[in-house]
């Protein structure tokens, strides 16, 4: 492999365990800092992952359509030399890498990785599962919305906003809503089920994301069901109404409104919303309630990568 032996100089063993180690921040400083050319960094990542010094179990290939580092590619790996970003917005970056033929794995990897990526499919499986994408969720976070008016920049018109129809970002599960699919998992929206409370009867497993905001249709919905997995903490918090007429959504109570003493909108026994502050879920484990299981952690960057996490979650 061509790759400076200088680079290979400053690699000492490493326990698979521990944060990405050191060393490579050390070669990535010097890729952005052109003291090393793009294959010679790119070389030295590919030998980390094939290595497993950089884990990258999970991964959905597509056909490389690019050989270039992107300027933006480069900009954030020297954020994250600098420790400006986290180990887990780094290896999203190489993941866009690799997914893309930037970085090119041995073939060999590749077929490993597929065959962990088919262990944890739902393609061919007989029970009907179903994830709820959490639209209201994502138009609460909107800019000027919902937290415009807990951080006291507007009154009570900010807790009123515009439906999206669309998710975008770590608040919203928008990276679980991603991989669930990509393993085969139908998804509806919360206007789906707010619009038809009975449409979660025809699924033997629900799965239920970062769906923090729900109607109180939504919530007896969900609550009701015999099994589902709330595979995200804080997940039916506030309560909301949707005006279909203006295609707006309304916060009625939870987060500290109408008054602080409220925090779950629904008074709900089961809220776990304390948990989703643990979002490396390093020691992941589901508690049981009486309809399903909760995980005790945020699990949106461990989703890209564990698969052990992701049978568990076919296998419920």
């Amino acid at each position: 492999m061509l790759v400076l032996i200088s680079i290979f100089a400053i690699i000492p063993s490493y326990n698979h365990d521990e944060p990405i180690p050191s060393w490579i921040k050390k070669v990535t400083k010097m890729w952005h800092d052109e003291e090393i050319s793009d294959n010679e960094f790119i070389n030295c990542i590919r030998w980390s992952v094939e290595e497993k010094i950089i884990l990258m179990k999970y991964l959905v290939l597509n056909n490389g359509s690019t050989h270039e580092v992107p300027t933006e590619l480069r900009n954030i790996a020297y954020f994250w030399s600098t420790g400006k970003i986290s180990d887990s917005d780094f290896t999203s970056t190489l993941r866009y890498m690799i997914k893309n033929g930037i970085i090119k794995l041995n073939d060999d990897d590749i077929t490993n990785m597929s065959h962990e990526i088919t262990k944890a499919s739902v393609a061919n499986e007989t029970q009907k599962s179903i994830v709820i994408v959490p639209v209201l969720t994502s138009s609460a976070y909107s800019e000027h919305g919902f937290y415009a008016h807990y951080r006291g920049e507007c009154d009570k018109k900010c807790l009123t906003v515009p439906i999206r129809d669309y998710i975008h970002s770590s608040t919203d599960s928008a990276n679980g809503v991603r991989v669930l699919q990509s393993l085969g998992y139908k998804t509806i929206t919360d206007i789906d089920i707010d619009r038809n409370p009975q449409i979660l009867s025809q699924y033997d497993k629900v799965i239920v994301l970062h769906n923090e905001y729900v109607t109180q249709r939504e919530f007896d919905a969900i609550t009701r069901h015999p099994h589902v997995m709330y595979l995200y903490p804080n997940a039916l918090y506030a309560k909301v109404s949707v005006d279909y007429w203006n295609n707006a959504v309304t916060l009625i109570r939870g987060h500290g409104f109408p008054n602080s003493t409220i925090s779950n909108g629904f008074g709900w026994k089961f809220d776990n919303s304390k948990l989703e502050y643990d979002r490396e879920c390093n020691n992941w484990r589901f508690d049981e309630i009486s309809n399903g299981i909760m995980l005790r952690c945020y699990p949106e960057g461990r989703l890209d990568y564990d698969i052990t996490l992701l049978e568990t979650i076919k296998n419920f």
